[in-house]
C-alpha cells in the first residue's frame, strides 16, 4: 500500500474510534480493533477481535460487536489506570508528585 493511502487509512481508523479490516488482509476473515489507551490518552495497546466474513455483513459487525469491544478496552483501561497508580515508586519520586 502506497505510504499516503496508509496515511488516509490510519487517519480514518482515529477519526472512527476503531479499525474494520473486511477481508483486505485473507479472504474470509473480518477483523475490528479498538485502541487502549492509558491514563493520560495515550494509545498503549488495541485490543482485537477477528471473526469468519460470512457470519454477517461488516455493518453487522460494527453494530454487533464493536460495542463490547470498546466496552472491554474502557474495562482494561481502568485496569491500566490503578496498576499505575499503585506502582512502585521510581528513584527520586516523591508520593502524591
Amino acid at each position: 500500500m502506497p505510504l499516503p493511502e496508509l496515511s488516509r487509512v490510519v487517519e480514518q481508523a482515529a477519526d472512527a474510534g476503531y479499525a474494520l479490516v473486511d477481508e483486505e488482509l485473507e479472504e474470509g476473515l473480518r477483523s475490528l480493533a479498538v485502541p487502549v489507551r492509558d491514563a493520560d490518552g495515550r494509545v498503549v495497546a488495541a485490543l482485537n477481535l477477528a471473526t469468519h466474513a460470512h457470519r454477517g455483513t461488516a455493518e453487522s459487525a460494527r453494530h454487533d460487536l464493536l460495542p463490547a469491544l470498546r466496552a472491554a478496552a474502557v474495562r482494561i483501561e481502568a485496569d491500566l489506570a490503578t496498576a499505575w497508580a499503585h506502582r512502585p515508586l521510581g528513584a527520586g519520586e516523591r508520593v502524591g508528585a
